[in-house]
């Protein structure tokens, strides 16, 4: 994946100190400017103003010498600079007391966007949950398949809020909604393929058992634990557990590279069962990082390193 970014409208009192923080770690990351002038000019506030704010930056190792954005900095202070991480909702008051209207902009609504993926996230994540209870043989509380009404609905409702959410906000409102649309595409397909991975049980009359079982229990092990990192980083700014998530996705390329070798020992129907299972688990999987490595660069306005899977 290429290494993007995006940039916030050039109106800094408009959008305040914390915006225009967050302004400034972009235009560096994005332009690296040989100098204070030229940063100052890319940002759109005087170099007087621009030295009390790198001051502060370089003080928390945001910003290095030479404008170097350091991304460990940036990801520790990410509810700083964070776009969507505000704590304001419609309806709620303003810094100045002042009600946030309907049309109030994408600042002041990303809790709403976030709140609708928490809730679409829910249901997708439980839709998994019963994949995994009906591969062991365990009869889910509610078949992922029932949920998949549910999970529909709630993904056409992110879309609808997006849909408001681009049409009441200036540029780079439509990427940032952009990205989010995403990020509920990738949950919605999660949901898919764990009705996919049922549907497989069902139908197949083969049963993993032994360490086969085991190992196919370990990815879906692995695919609930970077849900979780995907949650945390996403609806909790907690953009430290990226790399506990980087770490958890090495060892499913591991888990799945033992697991081929092993079902090569089984017949051809037990084969194509667990090459079947573990391929749709493996695309869950990734739909999850992805959809987290966005969830990173939507809070810091840094793009991290390529999702592996």
């Amino acid at each position: 994946m290429s290494r993007r970014t995006w940039s916030r409208p050039q109106d800094a009192v408009r959008q305040g100190r914390e915006a225009t923080l967050a302004q400034i770690i972009e235009t560096i990351d994005r332009t690296a400017p040989a100098t204070k002038a030229r940063l100052a000019t890319e940002v759109g506030i005087s170099e007087q103003y621009l030295s009390e704010l790198l001051q502060e930056l370089k003080r928390d190792d945001v910003v290095r010498k030479a404008y170097v954005v350091d991304d460990d900095a940036v990801y520790a202070n990410a509810s700083a600079v964070s776009r969507l991480h505000e704590g304001c909702r419609r309806g709620d008051a303003d810094g100045r007391g002042n009600p946030i209207s309907e049309t109030a902009p994408s600042e002041y609504r990303g809790t709403d966007v976030l709140e609708l993926l928490n809730r679409l996230d829910e249901v997708t994540s439980t839709q998994y949950a019963a994949a995994r209870r009906s591969f062991v043989g365990d009869e889910p509380d509610r078949p992922a398949a029932a949920l998949e009404s549910l999970a529909n609905e709630r993904y056409s409702a992110v879309l609808s809020e997006l849909k408001s959410y681009t049409l009441t906000t200036e540029w780079p409102g439509n990427r940032v909604a952009s990205d989010l649309a995403t990020i509920a595409t990738n949950l919605e397909i999660v949901g898919d393929r764990a009705c996919f991975v049922a549907d497989v049980v069902d139908s197949q009359d083969v049963t993993a058992t032994g360490v086969v079982e085991e190992r196919v229990c370990d990815i879906f092990d692995a695919g609930e634990r970077i849900n979780e990192y995907f949650e945390s980083i996403l609806f909790e700014c907690d953009l430290a557990a990226y790399d506990d998530l980087i770490a958890r996705e090495e060892t499913v390329h591991r888990d799945l590279d033992e697991l081929f070798e092993l079902v090569t020992a089984y017949d051809p129907e037990m084969y194509g069962s667990l090459v079947t299972v573990t391929r749709a688990l493996e695309r869950s999987i990734y739909y999850w990082v992805h959809a987290a490595e966005l969830a990173v660069r939507l809070h810091s306005g840094v793009q991290p390193d390529h999702a592996m899977i």
